[in-house]
């Protein structure tokens, strides 16, 4: 999977930084039990809502943030005591946005300004390309910062296996695996 990311999404990870889940589900329940049911999640409004109710299954408090046209506004985020977002700055579901660069910037400052803050980036549908080279992920861009990406070759495999894996940042690796290394999935 590393040897994958880098040459398909051009992302330097070590194959320590990769969780493989029986399915994005089983991740999003795994990090809010890692991260703290007391964490706040900021997620997109309209977005995907099995996301919201996995995490709030689990115990987590989302904040709906309402997108414009560039998707989630870091404005919006600074009225919430949210520390981690949920995006899908590739192909937003259901609105098909793509977030432009600038955008994606101005969230990468919003993390990258508390140690706490966090980004969820997901990837789910980026293998689905007709034409161009795929667009660039968040992680690709700023590979040490706390950027957990997530992905699943369920569009690109079969429906039916239910595989997925996230990219920890690098400081959150160990911490991740003294936590939560004895979960097989």
């Amino acid at each position: 999977i590393a040897l994958y990311l880098k040459s398909f999404r051009n992302m330097e990870v070590s194959p320590e930084q990769i969780i493989i889940g029986a399915g994005t589900e089983a991740l999003y329940s795994m990090l809010v039990h890692f991260l703290d049911r007391s964490t706040v999640f900021a997620v997109e409004n309209p977005g995907y809502k099995k996301v919201r109710d996995i995490l709030e299954l689990n115990g987590a408090t989302c904040i709906p943030i309402q997108i414009d046209k560039q998707g989630m506004n870091p404005k919006d985020l600074e009225s919430t005591n949210a520390s981690i977002i949920h995006i899908s700055p590739n192909h937003h579901f259901p609105t098909g946005i793509v977030m432009p660069v600038r955008r994606r910037l101005e969230l990468l400052a919003w993390a990258n300004a508390s140690p706490e803050r966090l980004i969820i980036e997901d990837d789910y549908d980026s293998e689905f390309r007709f034409n161009g080279k795929p667009l660039p992920t968040l992680q690709s861009t700023n590979p040490q910062s706390s950027i957990i990406y997530m992905n699943t070759f369920t569009k690109t495999l079969s429906p039916s296996f239910r595989i997925s894996y996230m990219v920890l940042p690098p400081s959150l690796v160990n911490d991740f695996v003294n936590t939560l290394g004895s979960y097989s999935c």
